[in-house]
């Protein structure tokens, strides 16, 4: 089977990339999918949120024709872990003829056909990593925050996707929008969700990601929120079922769920 593969990307940082990837991951895992998550922000923070230790190997010397060292989780849930060298290597490839092939090239290898998912985290920024992995989706999905100026990163975001569709990746497909860190408190922040809301329309995903503590006790715990056994019912346990059922029905998962779990 080929893998759907989603990309999490937003030029803007702290608006949950990684928050939001782990999260969905963990959730999809667990309606019966095989999933593997791709950290590939030389940060690392995808990989340090759910691997007890420095990780050798991952995407880094993946990339560069060695062994994949792909990371077990669960019996459904596995990570290609990243790191500080990508940001070497992202240089590296600046000017090169396949610069932004690589990824691509990597999932279509046999040794990624076994996943039903494939996420992956991008860096905060428009560079040659992000550009891989634009290349290498089948959709983006974008998390924002309801800031001041939260608009200006994903504007260029989307000339960056157009432009990748127009002259890469043409089945590039946005997949949607995550409001992410959502507090109904303060004015301005419901007033700018109407604003993410009216450019966005109905790509917005319909329940937002409230602002918790408990996504940084997940982290803590290096697991998913809706794994955290004192929560025996939280309102961020919710809202990840309910984001990540509704991921599930954008990508048509809902159908197919029943064969996920028989390994079809």
């Amino acid at each position: 089977m080929k893998p759907t593969v989603t990309i999490f990307s937003n030029q803007k940082g702290g608006v949950g990339k990684t928050t939001l990837c782990r999260e969905l991951g963990v959730y999809v895992s667990t309606r019966g999918f095989h999933v593997l998550l791709v950290d590939a922000d030389p940060q690392g923070n995808l990989s340090k949120s759910l691997l007890p230790d420095e990780s050798v190997g991952g995407l880094y010397d993946a990339l560069e024709g060695n062994a994949i060292a792909v990371k077990e989780l669960s019996d459904k849930l596995s990570i290609l872990s990243g790191d500080f060298r990508l940001s070497a290597l992202e240089k590296s490839l600046v000017g090169e003829i396949d610069a932004f092939g690589r990824l691509r090239e990597l999932f279509e290898t046999e040794h990624f056909q076994n996943y039903h998912h494939i996420f992956v985290d991008t860096p905060p920024s428009l560079g040659v990593l992000t550009g891989n992995a634009l290349a290498a989706g089948d959709h983006v999905l974008i998390p924002m925050r309801p800031a001041l100026y939260s608009m200006q990163g994903t504007n260029d975001l989307m000339k960056t996707v157009a432009k990748v569709k127009k002259n890469i990746n043409p089945s590039l497909n946005l997949l949607g929008v995550i409001i992410n860190g959502f507090d109904s408190v303060p004015v301005i922040v419901r007033e700018i969700r109407k604003e993410i809301e009216e450019n966005f329309g109905e790509k917005v995903f319909s329940t937002v990601l409230s602002q918790t503590i408990k996504l940084e006790e997940a982290i803590a715990e290096r697991t998913g929120v809706i794994h955290l056994k004192h929560l025996a019912k939280s309102r961020a346990k919710e809202e990840v079922e309910r984001i990540g059922a509704e991921l599930l029905a954008r990508l048509g998962g809902v159908a197919t769920e029943s064969e996920a779990r028989h390994g079809t």
